[in-house]
């Protein structure tokens, strides 16, 4: 559509002042132009989102009255008109247009910014940069029409667009929607003598066994629900990651013991009270430890992070049915 639109206003420009005879070429450029712009940032917002919601629905009314009015300005001069000598001029309803591409362009701004949230990207400003670049492309031409860098500067824009998303996408885990093994070891680079965090460590009980004895997809489905637990209760203070098969870790920020501790104990309770409602579901492990840059290394934080894990799992192994199922 991009191409599309940008083949039109080549069409406008090349026959904008020309012949006579070429009136009805720069009134289809014009047309296909004005109707379609608008069109796309709606479309690439409705692209990165992972829901549909009714609310949508009013970003794409402004569109589609801009689209109508685009349409009866082959007649009527209310986007554009195009005179008897072949002259473009804006409609006396040009505004419609300026608003529908506004409104468009703030619906992509706000799906971008739950993409954002839902991949855990914390490299927000090079999404936002690439709209600003959007934005002050449209700007200038709706404030100077004789210089045409719009369309140059969208299509600049939705291809870094484009290459951003799929390494956001690369940066998943399909089945669980939480950051990859590969994401976190460079997370670990990043961190490395940086800052304190807490490494919290996971793993699901006898995750073979229930493999073994239900079959894989309840394997998925009691992965997918544990990953969402782990995001419910950490994805505000820290990066969650699928490390493994069944194996699960979250580098947070939090090193406060009162909050770790805090976090630690919330997600028991909403483990337990996801197992309470579905009693087929296994008990996952859990240790945590901290990191601090002046004392110790990362690959020790870890490491007890794991041992307290493997304490907690042992602990329950051995208890009676009682506290297992408490």
């Amino acid at each position: 559509m991009t191409i599309f639109v940008i083949a039109a206003e080549i069409l406008t420009v090349y026959f904008d002042g020309a012949h006579p005879t070429h009136r009805l070429l720069c009134v289809i450029g014009n047309m296909a132009g004005f109707s379609m712009s608008p069109v796309i940032p709606l479309l690439l917002g409705c692209m990165i989102s992972d829901r549909f919601q009714k609310l949508d629905w009013l970003f794409g009314v402004p569109a589609l009255i801009n689209l109508i009015l685009s349409l009866l300005s082959t007649v009527f001069p209310f986007i554009f008109t195009v005179s008897a000598d072949n002259v473009y001029q804006r409609g006396e309803s040009f505004w419609v247009f300026t608003a529908a591409y506004a409104l468009s362009t703030l619906y992509l701004f706000f799906q971008t910014l739950n993409a954002s949230k839902r991949y855990q990207n914390s490299n927000r400003f090079v999404l936002f940069a690439l709209l600003l670049f959007m934005l002050l492309g449209t700007s200038v031409q709706v404030l100077r029409p004789s210089l045409h860098v719009s369309w140059l500067c969208i299509s600049m824009s939705i291809c870094l667009y484009y290459v951003y998303y799929s390494e956001l996408r690369h940066q998943i885990d399909g089945l669980t929607w939480l950051l990859t093994r590969r994401t976190y070891e460079e997370s670990l680079n990043k961190i490395r003598g940086r800052k304190n965090v807490t490494f919290f460590i996971f793993d699901i009980d006898n995750f073979k066994c229930i493999n073994d004895r239900y079959g894989h997809p309840f394997g998925d489905f009691c992965i997918k629900s544990t990953a969402n637990c782990i995001k419910d209760v950490f994805s505000k203070n820290g990066l969650c990651f699928r490390t493994g098969g069944d194996e699960f870790c979250v580098i947070s920020d939090c090193v406060d013991t009162d909050t770790v501790q805090s976090l630690y104990q919330k997600f028991l309770s909403e483990i337990n009270l996801m197992r309470k409602e579905n009693p087929s579901l296994p008990m996952v492990s859990i240790g945590y430890a901290s990191y601090n840059k002046k004392s110790g290394t990362i690959g020790e934080a870890i490491f007890n992070a794991d041992q307290q894990m493997y304490c907690f799992k042992q602990s329950r192994k051995y208890a009676p049915p009682s506290t297992v199922n408490q």
